[in-house]
């Protein structure tokens, strides 16, 4: 017991020592407590609040009654199990709608023309099944349901094991994570629908490897992958295509809040050329363009990719800037930017996009009009 009270009793000292005499004696007394007493800061020592690393936390919002449901999708949760800790059920549905029309400008002798866009569809219709085993493997498979027999297939199938701290490698059938439109998943995009030249450009899921690794704010990935396409499971097939990403996470305060701004770089070289099967992720030759009914003569072929932008958020508040640029056989640029504003957190968001495409190549930009803009579905 002696030698408890002298271990306690030498950093008493100390901290007497700094703190001013009276506020000891009162301490001493009983007249203040010890927690009232401000302790000042070591000479020379640095600044907490300067070194301290900074957590962006992500918004709450009010509790749904609906979130006693969401949680049944957990069919299974053992965290002692060591070879499977959690297993859940996941699905998602998107059903679209488009109404009015679109004036259609002529080209040469083609006249103007109206385009009805009026109907429905179902854009997406997903199942699929997430599961935590190994303690260090997270594995994601999902079924695509949604339109005709050519559109359904197996959206993704893979396993991202961490084997080292800070150290990830991914791999399977899924997407590269190309740009910032292209890396959210649907359910959590503020959209209907990609931007234009993002549907355009985009490469599409199939059989790969990446490695990531994060080291402080900086997240690097290198990846490669297949240039064939499958709805189900692709093969390995000519020399693919390569991935490079850069991304730093700056987190900073201004005043009582936090602010989060993400940068990145990506790079995706196509090295199959015409080859490719999974870039583009459509093939529009022999068929005939809405404005002027020009005979698509080749399907675009892009050989270099190239995305780089920022998101930021501050509370309420989230921007997206994405600048992409595409150069192979044609060039095609364009940008993206896109804020959000949580007027009634939780309830009612406000948002915004704007997009600009242009190309020097006639033909050089393909869309879609009504329900969905993405040429790989329609």
């Amino acid at each position: 017991m002696i030698l408890s009270m002298n271990r306690l009793l030498f950093p008493a000292i100390a901290l007497c020592g700094m703190v001013h005499a009276n506020d000891v004696l009162d301490a001493l007394e009983g007249k203040k407590k010890s927690s009232e007493i401000q302790v000042p800061a070591a000479p020379g020592a640095p600044d907490r609040d300067e070194n301290a690393a900074l957590t962006y936390l992500e918004t709450t919002y009010p509790p749904s009654r609906l979130d006693a449901l969401w949680a049944r999708s957990v069919v299974y949760e053992n965290e002692a199990n060591p070879w499977i800790q959690k297993m859940a059920i996941t699905a998602y549905l998107d059903q679209q709608a488009a109404f009015g029309k679109a004036e259609v400008e002529g080209v040469g002798i083609v006249p103007e023309k109206e385009v009805d866009l009026d109907g429905t569809r179902t854009r997406r219709a997903r199942l699929g099944a997430r599961i935590r085993a190994f303690r260090n493997t997270d594995i994601e498979a999902n079924y695509d349901f949604a339109g005709n027999k050519d559109d359904q297939r197996i959206e993704r199938i893979k396993a991202r094991t961490e084997f080292m701290p800070d150290a990830t490698v991914t791999f399977g059938k899924f997407r590269p994570d190309f740009g910032t439109e292209y890396s959210i998943e649907p359910e959590d995009s503020l959209y209907p629908d990609r931007s234009m030249l993002t549907n355009m450009i985009a490469p599409d899921t199939t059989l790969g490897v990446q490695l990531g690794y994060t080291h402080k704010d900086w997240q690097f990935a290198l990846g490669w992958f297949s240039g064939d396409s499958d709805p189900y499971i692709p093969g390995i097939e000519g020399e693919g295509s390569m991935l490079l990403s850069l991304k730093r996470t700056i987190v900073e305060k201004s005043g009582s809040s936090l602010s989060r701004a993400v940068w990145h770089f990506d790079y995706l070289h196509n090295f199959d050329g015409t080859r490719s099967g999974s870039l583009p992720r459509f093939n529009v030759a022999g068929r005939r363009s809405a404005n002027g009914n020009q005979l698509v003569a080749n399907n675009p072929l892009f050989h270099d990719l190239i995305s780089t932008g920022i998101v930021l958020d501050r509370g309420r508040f989230s921007f997206i800037g994405d600048f992409m640029v595409a150069k192979g056989e044609g060039a095609a640029y364009g940008l993206t930017l896109a804020p959000s504003y949580w007027a009634i957190p939780g309830r009612l968001n406000i948002v915004g996009r704007y997009h600009y495409a242009v190309s020097d190549d006639a033909g050089g930009l393909i869309s879609t009009m009504g329900t969905s803009s993405d040429p790989a579905f329609d």
